[in-house]
């Protein structure tokens, strides 16, 4: 849960961060950083007011305004919110009005009227009481009213309650105005009711799904983008005059649901993703991208609002939703000639695609770097298989990027190859000790004795038992786990089985055992994996997950109803719920291999490696180095246990510590009293979680040091292949042995060819 920030903040300063950085530019010509003629340098300021959080924020023109609420501590824990107008070429605000003088009632949207002044919509809630006052039941109301944004005066009040419908807990979703002045509301269910400028309704029209977004394009009309049943994403007009949605506009929405749409000042409608900053001009139907938020060291995915102002520039307001606190960042955007900006040594990052913690860092690594400069490709489009065979071959020629993200594919096949370079000479040029760093995480992207790649924070992946059948271990082979399954009903060993399923855990996660990339030898026709087969023909094809389940998760356990559970422990919290949901001491036996190492290292925030043929080898490894850093990995620590643990000892413990620290609030006799820490729930299981014992900590440290293997990325055509030829068994058709045979021949030959 988020700290709440104390009290309304003074106007700050601007703070010309310039960034050195190449924004995705219209690329007319050759020239300035990566060939870009002209990119997009972002501007950070203050915001000019300080609150917790800003809601209902609507845009015009050179100006927005928003609700901005604020957790009082200092005077009882209560809540104050206003309304605002914020001016953002002069970066001044201006309050209109204060909400919190009625507790009952709240600013739920707001759109800009042609005569610049707001259109808003306040939820009123109130209590319904019995013949003797008690309070049995609570209603929303809703009034549609103007305020003025000269003086934050109400006008034009009227009850539009009943004009949603007759549901009790009405509200509005999305309101525009359009150049009528019409009045436009989205209420939660997909229903887009019209009224006229002076608050008359005029009709209701019903989308065919899910509305994502509503927004008046710069022309004055009002859109609405929805997923429609079975159709993808579409983005269609208003209608009033045929009380209806117009035609899929097409080109804006491309079958996504991720977009952001707002009124345009050049183009008819601004559209940010999490990937880039576009144009659309609905006369013609084409779409201008301007930059990649990336390329500007934004990070998309917090962006709430986006603009263009009438000096040219685009400008957006940003909140760091991974911060302990309320963060907002007021960002402007300008564009400039690429020559005109100092260029940075370009260091290439290649992913499949880019997860939201690496996206964050490599932003924080481009805004601090004088020297060097990140820029990402990613290789995935709607056809997997397309963007992971480039993927596949860029690494292996000279087009292999300089950092190459090792989250979703199987680091010892492109070891082999020659494709990874070892990061331990790296670590001891830079005077980083390994023996400061779980050397038994480091070992999970060890070869050979070398090191080809760094995660900053993981967590595990394993199999519980209860310890009283299954016996005290951390491990044990794929004949022991079919030996222990034999013996039981298979039913019962698996929740939600079903033959994929049985592969990823006998197979998948451990395919190391079937496959040596270095000598290229493969074992599929073995015992073990022919009781594998045997094994997963005794579960359906699919999980049929529409059954209806008359018995929880913990109650099977506990009951000896289910043997087995497949989960993950990415935190003590996480740890404690877990031992509470078998009700006695269970056994992290894990995932079966020859070694019994069956605790496997699954990376929490990404890994990474660099690449043999990188011509930046110095530049990259200044990036994988800031991940290992002691700031960076003091950073993953939290008071509310990080989703994974750091692999940087000291930082580790610094967590333990905050795991183990009691938290106290005082009762009425002024007696200090031991409070949970939170609560963690499971299906049919809750638990309050409270400060964890030296006897827990030590557990979740055995279980760390227990890890060395890393939870398999299986090439995906080994997959292929084992599911097409495993379906002549399945129908019969095979015997198992002979099953295994035509597997092993095929993955014989992949092997052969791709190492």
């Amino acid at each position: 849960m988020e700290k709440l920030k104390k009290g309304l903040g003074a106007a700050a300063g601007l703070m010309l961060l310039i960034a050195v950085l190449s924004g995705c530019g219209k690329e007319e010509k050759q020239g300035g950083q990566s060939g870009k003629e002209f990119v997009y340098v972002p501007e950070y300021a203050n915001l000019a007011v300080s609150c917790d959080y800003m809601n209902s924020i609507t845009a015009a023109g050179d100006y927005i305004y928003f609700t901005g609420d604020t957790y009082a501590e200092e005077e009882g824990g209560e809540y104050r919110s206003s309304l605002y107008q914020y001016n953002l070429l002069e970066n001044q605000v201006k309050e209109l009005m204060k909400l919190d003088e009625e507790s009952n009632k709240s600013l739920s949207s707001m759109a800009v009227a042609q005569d610049g002044n707001l259109v808003a919509v306040f939820n009123n809630y109130e209590d319904v009481t019995d013949e003797n006052g008690e309070v049995i039941d609570s209603k929303s109301t809703l009034e549609l009213c103007r305020i003025s944004t000269t003086d934050g005066s109400v006008s034009d009040t009227q009850d539009i309650t009943g004009a949603l419908g007759e549901s009790e807990w009405a509200y509005v979703q999305y309101l525009c105005v359009d150049n009528q002045d019409n009045i436009y509301a989205c209420d939660g269910d997909g229903g887009i009711h019209v009224f006229s400028k002076d608050m008359q309704k005029l009709c209701d029209i019903k989308a065919d799904g899910w509305i994502n977004s509503m927004v008046t394009s710069r022309e004055g009309d009002v859109y609405v983008q929805y997923y429609g049943n079975g159709s993808g994403t579409e983005f269609r007009k208003v209608d009033v005059a045929a009380k209806k949605l117009g035609d899929n506009v097409a080109g804006i929405s491309d079958g996504s649901f991720g977009g952001i749409y707002f009124t345009g000042a050049t183009k008819s409608i601004l559209v940010s993703s999490n990937d880039q900053v576009s144009l659309f001009d609905i006369s013609s139907g084409t779409m201008e991208d301007l930059f990649k938020w990336l390329d500007a060291d934004v990070n998309g995915d917090n962006v709430n609002i986006a603009g263009e102002l009438s000096d040219g520039r685009i400008w957006a307001i940003t909140r760091d939703y991974g911060a302990e606190e309320a963060k907002y960042e007021l960002i402007y955007l300008t564009r400039k000639k690429a020559s005109e900006v100092k260029e940075k040594e370009e260091i290439l990052y290649g992913a499949l695609w880019l997860g939201s913690d690496l996206r964050k860092k490599i932003i924080d690594f481009n805004k601090t770097s004088d020297q060097y400069r990140i820029t990402v490709k990613t290789y995935m489009t709607d056809d997997y298989e397309t963007g992971l065979a480039q993927f596949n071959a860029d690494l292996t020629t000279g087009s292999c990027p300089d950092i190459i993200d090792l989250s979703s594919i199987d680091f010892h096949q492109y070891a082999s190859k020659g494709v990874l370079e070892d990061l331990y000479p790296y670590m001891e040029k830079s005077g980083i000790r390994k023996e400061e760093y779980l050397e038994n995480v480091l070992k999970a992207f060890e070869q050979d004795g070398k090191l080809y790649g760094i995660m900053p924070q993981f967590y595990i992946t394993t199999t519980l038992a209860k310890a009283s059948l299954i016996g005290e271990r951390n491990g044990w082979t794929l004949s022991e786990m079919l030996d222990f399954v034999e013996e039981n009903d298979p039913e019962n060993v698996f929740d939600y089985a079903s033959r994929a399923s049985i592969f990823y855990y006998c197979i998948y996660n451990n395919i190391d055992e079937f496959i040596d990339w270095e000598t290229g030898e493969c074992s599929f026709e073995g015992e073990e994996f022919i009781r594998t087969l045997e094994f997963a023909a005794k579960f359906p094809e699919e999980y049929d997950y529409n059954q209806e389940r008359e018995e929880g998760l913990s109650s099977k356990l506990r009951n000896n109803k289910l043997l087995l559970m497949q989960t993950s422990i990415s935190s003590v919290q996480e740890y404690q719920m877990m031992n509470g949901m078998f009700g006695e001491p269970v056994s992290f036996v894990g995932y079966p291999n020859g070694e019994k190492k069956g605790n496997l290292i699954q990376p929490a925030s990404g890994s990474v490696g660099i690449g043999a043929k990188s011509k930046h080898k110095d530049g990259a490894w200044k990036f994988v180095e800031s991940l290992i850093s002691e700031e960076f990995q003091d950073s993953l620590v939290s008071e509310h246990g990080n989703y994974g643990f750091p692999i940087k000892k000291s930082a580790l413990e610094k967590q333990f510590e905050l795991d183990m620290k009691p938290e106290y609030y005082e009762d009425e006799n002024g007696e200090q009293v031991e409070q949970m820490k939170t609560s963690w729930g499971y299906d049919d299981f809750s638990m309050d979680i409270y400060a964890a014992t030296q006897e827990e900590v030590d557990g979740v440290k055995a279980l760390i040091e227990s890890c060395e293997k890393l939870s398999g990325n299986v090439d995906n055509q080994l997959i292929n292949i084992i599911t097409e030829e495993s379906e002549a068994f399945f129908k019969g058709q095979k015997s198992a042995a002979d099953t295994a045979g035509v597997i092993q021949n095929r993955i014989q030959i992949y092997v052969n060819e791709n190492r």
